[in-house]
């Protein structure tokens, strides 16, 4: 059988194609853009850690076969599975409501949740481009539904919103832990 010349190889194999540069090496000093999508990243992982880790809380399994359960349900499918839970376990366990506000808390936490992975999805599954002469930052979106065909989206986004969106993610998961400060089952 034919092979790719040794020189190509390391194009289409990651193990041979790997470098030790460090990112300045690679491309210079990180730029605003980059870093506030790098922290839409890691703020939203933190939060898909901590809903996982609630959910597990919740069925009250031994932590490694709750990772089994969640680590390879989508998010959505995490948020979809909390909710029942949460609707389950109401009212035999306590949560931390905001007290007379239950119902609506428990909604808004669910819709906040959602927001967030929309958001996320948002940024991440475009093509984002900051014009260096302008400094202007374009988020392109290419969608073909069947609902509404072929759809393009071009929306001027900004360094400030890219945090907003970070930070709201942070909030929510924050959020999800402060929900969880007096979980326990009620004993009365």
């Amino acid at each position: 059988m034919k092979t790719l010349p040794k020189e190509i190889q390391p194009i289409f194999d990651f193990e041979k194609g790997q470098d030790s540069a460090s990112y300045e090496e690679r491309v210079g000093p990180p730029t605003e853009l980059h870093a506030t999508i790098g922290r839409v990243t890691m703020k939203f992982q933190y939060l898909e850690d901590r809903l996982s880790e609630k959910i597990i809380e919740m069925i009250g399994l031994d932590f490694e076969i709750g990772e089994i359960i969640t680590c390879e349900l989508s998010f959505k499918n995490k948020v979809n599975l909390f909710s029942s839970l949460l609707h389950k376990l109401k009212e035999t366990h306590s949560f931390n409501f905001y007290p007379g506000y239950e119902e609506i808390h428990m909604r808004e936490l669910i819709k906040a949740l959602f927001k967030c992975g929309e958001l996320r999805n948002q940024i991440l599954h475009s093509n984002i481009v900051e014009n260096y002469r302008t400094k202007q930052i374009v988020r392109t979106k290419t969608t073909s539904k069947a609902k509404k065909g072929l759809t393009k989206i071009h929306e001027a986004v900004d360094i400030p919103y890219l945090f907003n969106v970070a930070d709201y993610i942070g909030g929510i998961e924050y959020e999800l832990r402060e929900f969880f400060i007096e979980f326990k089952k009620n004993t009365t």
